[in-house]
């Protein structure tokens, strides 16, 4: 909590005033790093996520970056598990996301697969089944030409 300070919101970008929570995110923690993004095209949400561990630079460095966005918020340093950073740069939809931990794998599939949320993972590095860690694969998925077909065709 050292770390931790609630300076003011920019008034312009938040008109109702109020404060914010502002932290560097320790390093070594692991976990799930994603951005929900909707297509007006198919009308559907996907989430582009990979498993990433947190990590830390020299605390000029990082004071710098955050000064690249909004000094004020929350920032966190994460080293994607699959993604490179070419590819972390090039699909993931914004300079920002959501991480959680304690999560596995299995679990925010299913989740997706019962919100018939689209998984958007990209990355050349990761496999499209790894065992004991993603959840089987769903027969309705596979009847029906794979997980985004079958989840489209749900939504028609």
């Amino acid at each position: 909590m050292n770390g931790v300070s609630m300076p003011l919101v920019e008034f312009n970008y938040f008109p109702g005033g109020g404060n914010c929570v502002n932290f560097f995110t320790p390093e070594g923690i692991d976990g799930i790093a994603a951005r929900l993004a909707f297509s007006s095209i198919n009308g559907m949400f996907s989430l582009v996520w990979d498993e990433a561990t947190t990590t830390s630079m020299p605390p000029m460095l990082a004071k710098a970056v955050a000064a690249t966005s909004t000094p004020i918020w929350p920032h966190t340093f994460v080293v994607p598990k699959y993604a490179s950073m070419i590819e972390y740069k090039q699909f993931a939809p914004a300079n920002h996301f959501h991480m959680t931990w304690n999560l596995p794998v299995a679990r925010l599939q299913h989740w997706m697969d019962l919100t018939n949320v689209l998984s958007v993972t990209p990355w050349a590095a990761r496999p499209g089944f790894i065992e004991g860690v993603d959840r089987p694969k769903p027969l309705i998925h596979l009847i029906n030409g794979g997980e985004d077909t079958a989840k489209t065709l749900l939504v028609k």
